[in-house]
C-alpha cells in the first residue's frame, strides 16, 4: 500500500469513526460530518454523478445514517446560473460498505421569486399600432411599406429568461400579433416577418 492509499484509508476511516458514534437516524449539526465526508468522497464509485464534486457538500441538509448508509439531500444550483428561479433537489445515498454512492432526483425548490408573466397582448398592441400606422421604430426593419420583419431579440430578448421560457414568449407574443393585425390585411410571411396582403 502505498502513501496515497495509506491517505485514503485514513480518511475514509476517519468518516467511518465520525458515523461510529452517531446513532441510527436524523443527524443535526453536520459540519463536522461534511468535514470528513468531503475528504473522502471521490473514494466512492458514482461520486462524481451529476457533476457532484466534494466541494458541494456544504449545501447537504436531512441527514440520516442507516447502517451502513448515510442518506442526504442537497440543493442544486445549476439551473439558477441559467436564470431559473428553482434548485434542483438531490437525494444521495453512500454505503459506506459496497464504496458506493448514487442519486436520484428529488424535486425542486423555489430559490428566488418566479418572474411576472410577460403580458405578450400589450407588447403584441403596441408592436401592431406601429405597423399598421407604419412608424419607424428600433424594434421594426421595414423593407418597403408593405413588408416588416419583427426584430424579435428587442422586443424579448433572448437572455430576459430561460430559453424555454423565452421561446414560449415569443410563441404566444407572434399569435397574439398575429391576431391583431389580420384585420388589418397583414399576414405572416414567416416567422417574425409581415406583409400586407
Amino acid at each position: 500500500m502505498n502513501h496515497s492509499d495509506d491517505e485514503h484509508a485514513s480518511e475514509l476511516s476517519a468518516l467511518r469513526e465520525f458515523l461510529s458514534r452517531c446513532r441510527p437516524g436524523k443527524i443535526s449539526g453536520v459540519d463536522e460530518l461534511v468535514t470528513v465526508l468531503a475528504q473522502c468522497w471521490d473514494q466512492f464509485d458514482g461520486a462524481a454523478q451529476e457533476g457532484m464534486a466534494a466541494d458541494k457538500l456544504d449545501r447537504v441538509e436531512d441527514v440520516e445514517w442507516d447502517p451502513p448508509k448515510l442518506r442526504f439531500q442537497i440543493e442544486r444550483h445549476g439551473g439558477t446560473v441559467k436564470s431559473s428561479s428553482r434548485a434542483e433537489l438531490q437525494r444521495w445515498t453512500v454505503n459506506l460498505d459496497t464504496q458506493h454512492a448514487t442519486v436520484v432526483k428529488n424535486g425542486y425548490r423555489s430559490v428566488r421569486p418566479m418572474q411576472p408573466r410577460l403580458d405578450v397582448a400589450l407588447l403584441a398592441d403596441e408592436i401592431s399600432r406601429l405597423i399598421v400606422e407604419h412608424k419607424k421604430n428600433s424594434q421594426l426593419k421595414w423593407s418597403n411599406e408593405n413588408e416588416v420583419k419583427i426584430l424579435i431579440g428587442k422586443i424579448i430578448p433572448e437572455d430576459s429568461a430561460v430559453k424555454q421560457t423565452v421561446a414560449g414568449r415569443r410563441k404566444r407574443f407572434r399569435k397574439c400579433l398575429e391576431q391583431r393585425l389580420s384585420p388589418h390585411g397583414w399576414i405572416e410571411l414567416r416567422a417574425n416577418s409581415y406583409m400586407r396582403a
